[in-house]
């Protein structure tokens, strides 16, 4: 409109111009302007504009008459829409919004979209901040048999297995105190009959215009492992068959206290001394169960906050195997996650080191006790043992090794215990060197034993240090074996009580008929035990 007045106006004075005067036509321009200029800017007002025009094109198409989006009410003789003819308006939405599933953070009761989502198979529903069922869609009678009405007003963790219900209510708990920004797990339901309804369960906060959250708002999916037994059962079979010669279990378990396995390799019958099918579900024990009580909270905490930093974890901790030994195992594994970001499982291996674990304890345990005593270390003694054997048969200057076997301290350990037996044993260790001299060295074997090497004879009350004569030689050492069986035989006292401890000891005299180092402290050891058969304080010579 403004476009063709302008028009009109520029003809107008176009033609003045030509007819008339240069000065007719600038005097026509100064008038009319101002009345132009004003009519024009009158037509961008919309209430001049039909002020002015009226009605244009009243018997036009509808489809060119300007739309009115104004809410008013019309007169009761006007010709616009009936009631029924305008479209459906949208419920206003709630005084409350969340991140996601938007539709059901925003029903105010089941009424909001009536029957739309009951047609879903997935459940949707909505608790508030304490975690009370405020609505819950019909595919949850599908899912597990409890009727919606049953339901409202009840925690959902009401509704999980009861060894889950407590770790599902703190994570609820922790999304509705904004600690996290969502829950996402699989858990075990009990259905209407009590039987687990395997699901995965996703949760997150509704959030009020403010950001304050008023509640949560979540699904629950039903994980139907039926269709893949048989892949599983092929692909548990295929691993089996590779892992065969590895010593250890590989597993994949569930992120709970019991540690619950679903797969778990046939080196779990080695290291638990259970069958797979077993552990697998609970069945018979949950490998949670297995481990040390002393253990568990130890495991439990290592394994999740490696789990949170999404990073792999290496831990030894103690388990008891089916035949109620008690083992070490190390275990390495991680966390499996799905590309929402949603943990699924925990993958890893477990072997046993048990044999490693009680080497060390043994090489600490005889620092500790060899630094205690004065005695002389077990590598020492063993690299000292074959040099003095094969000078002796190469020089021609004899040796002796005795070991020595203490009585009495396996039933001293039943009576009062390990501590007090450590006490007796190293106070009898202390005698040692006063007993034996400088011409010899002593060392402990472990399992209370000890040995005894002399290569200086002077020691044993021989007038020079090498020993020619076979029967001097004998009676010499068999005088120093029984003044050593006479001191470590004296009764000890810890804390005012009296221990007799028994001494046994076995000889043998270096010789050509002796291969190597081994065979010499085999041959004393033997002639101790037999000592040892006859009774406390006596010393045998090995066989000839």
């Amino acid at each position: 409109m403004a476009l063709f007045m302008l028009s009109a106006w520029m003809l107008a004075w176009c033609f003045i111009w030509l007819v008339g005067s240069w000065h007719a036509g600038q005097a026509f321009v100064a008038l009319a302007a101002p009345v132009f200029l004003g009519l024009t800017g009158l037509l961008f007002v919309p209430r001049w504009r039909a002020a002015l025009f009226g009605r244009i094109g009243a018997g036009a198409d509808d489809g060119d008459r300007p739309r009115d989006t104004s809410l008013r009410a019309a007169p009761a003789a006007s010709a616009g829409p009936s009631r029924e003819d305008a479209p459906p308006t949208v419920p206003a939405p709630d005084d409350f919004a969340c991140p996601a599933p938007d539709v059901v953070c925003s029903l105010r009761n089941e009424a909001a979209l009536p029957g739309v989502l009951d047609q879903l198979h997935l459940v949707l529903f909505r608790a508030d901040a304490d975690g009370r069922v405020i609505y819950m869609n019909r595919a949850w009678e599908d899912l597990c048999g409890h009727a919606v009405a049953d339901t409202l007003g009840k925690p959902l963790q009401a509704f999980v297995h009861p060894s889950e219900a407590a770790a599902i209510a703190r994570g609820l708990s922790a999304v509705a105190r904004g600690e996290q920004d969502m829950l996402g797990c699989e858990l075990r339901l009990a259905d209407a009959g009590g039987r687990p309804v395997r699901a995965l369960l996703r949760v997150q906060p509704c959030l009020a215009p403010g950001g304050a959250i008023t509640g949560l708002v979540g699904t629950i999916e039903r994980v139907n492992r039926r269709g893949g037994d048989e892949r599983n059962g092929t692909a548990r079979h295929q691993i089996n068959t590779l892992l065969a010669n590895v010593p250890g279990m590989v597993y994949r378990s569930r992120n709970d206290p019991s540690w619950t396995m679903e797969f778990v390799s046939d080196g779990c019958v080695d290291l638990t001394g259970y069958e797979p099918w077993e552990l697998l579900e609970n069945r018979r024990v949950s490998f949670g169960d297995l481990i040390h009580t002393g253990d568990r909270e130890f495991v439990w905490t290592q394994v999740q906050a490696h789990v949170a930093k999404r990073e792999a974890y290496q831990i030894a901790y103690r388990i008891t195997d089916a035949a109620g030994r008690e083992r070490w195992v190390w275990e390495q594994g991680r966390g499996v996650f799905s590309s929402h970001g949603e943990l699924l499982a925990i993958e890893g291996f477990i072997t046993d080191v048990s044999e490693r674990r009680g080497a060390e304890e043994r090489a600490r345990r005889r620092i500790w006790f060899e630094a205690r005593t004065g005695m002389t270390g077990r590598p020492i003694f063993e690299a000292l043992l074959p040099w003095t054997l094969q000078f002796a048969q190469i020089g021609g200057q004899p040796c002796a090794l005795l070991c020595v076997h203490l009585l009495g301290l396996e039933a001293l350990t039943e009576r009062h215990g390990s501590e007090r037996a450590e006490q007796v044993l190293t106070a009898v260790a202390r005698r040692f060197t006063p007993a034996t001299g400088a011409g010899a060295v002593s060392a402990w074997l472990g399992n209370h034993q000890f040995a005894v090497l002399v290569a200086d004879f002077r020691s044993v009350g021989v007038a020079r240090a090498a020993v020619t004569d076979p029967r001097e030689l004998v009676s010499a050492v068999s005088r120093y074996a029984a003044r050593l069986v006479e001191a470590l035989s004296a009764p000890v006292r810890v804390d005012g009580a009296r221990h007799d401890v028994g001494v046994a000891i076995g000889i043998a005299m270096s010789g050509a008929r002796y291969a190597g180092a081994d065979a010499m402290l085999e041959a004393a050891q033997q002639a101790a035990l037999q000592a040892k058969a006859i009774g406390a304080g006596t010393c045998e010579f090995a066989d000839e």
